[in-house]
């Protein structure tokens, strides 16, 4: 890539080794991204998708992954998108990445059904009418239902996966009810859930779950993550999960 995309900036992450374009003013992936590509890497081989790309950080933290061997990025702004694919070609994984701009409520436009060997999903927390909107119609659309509902994001998770597949969330915590019923409305049945917590004494904000379609009922609850030990100071699990990326 030989310009800077219009209205981004240039960050980077854990000493450099992750650098990506996000938007000045718009949409930037926050923690839940890089917790997801940590949850994800592996338990992820062959063809993967990612709904809700935003700027293509999932792809491109998975695309490291050896027994990954494709991964579609689908993301329905359209600037997000285009912006997405120029963090592919910056990070030079246009072998394995590809970008979709599309509508995860539109599924036979993103592919043949039963066509992926997993799937990851940051969907948005909370219901379209609920709280505050944001003003800053990415950032609005990332956070709230706007583009699709968590039925709409299963839906999607299903309708992809292979018989067997495992889909991967990030999701509020708060919402863990809607998400475990979301997934087994679609046969993707929860196996491994693990909670984010800010501090050891704070109740869970995050939750990653794994869903394996057409699985068996049977789930294994992983020890809790806690993010930081002190104001502004991550922990050693955080620090080591970072440094696994």
């Amino acid at each position: 890539m030989d310009k800077h995309p219009a209205n981004s900036e240039l960050h980077e992450l854990f000493d450099g080794r992750l650098k990506l374009y996000q938007p000045v003013r718009g949409y930037r992936f926050s923690i839940d991204a890089l917790l997801l590509a940590a949850f994800a890497r592996n338990r992820c081989s062959g063809s993967v998708a990612d709904l809700g790309t935003g700027c293509g950080v999932l792809p491109v933290l998975l695309a490291r992954c050896g027994a990954v061997v494709r991964i579609l990025g689908v993301e329905i702004q359209d600037e997000l998108a285009e912006l997405a694919r120029c963090n592919i070609i910056f990070n030079r994984c246009e072998e394995k990445v590809s970008i979709l701009h599309g509508d995860v409520r539109r599924l036979q436009a993103m592919g043949p059904a039963e066509s992926f060997d997993a799937v990851v999903t940051n969907p948005p927390f909370y219901p379209a009418a609920s709280g505050r909107i944001n003003p800053v119609a990415q950032k609005a659309a990332a956070r709230h239902e706007l583009h699709g509902s968590l039925g709409d994001f299963t839906a999607a998770c299903a309708y992809l996966l292979k018989q067997g597949g495992r889909c991967m969330v990030v999701y509020s915590a708060s919402r863990l009810p809607d998400l475990l019923a979301a997934l087994r409305k679609k046969s993707l049945e929860p196996k491994t859930l693990r909670f984010v917590h800010a501090r050891s004494d704070e109740p869970a904000t995050m939750v990653l779950a794994e869903a394996v379609k057409g699985a068996g009922a049977e789930m294994n609850i992983e020890p809790p993550l806690v993010l930081y030990e002190s104001q502004g100071i991550y922990s050693r699990q955080a620090r080591e999960l970072f440094a696994s990326l």
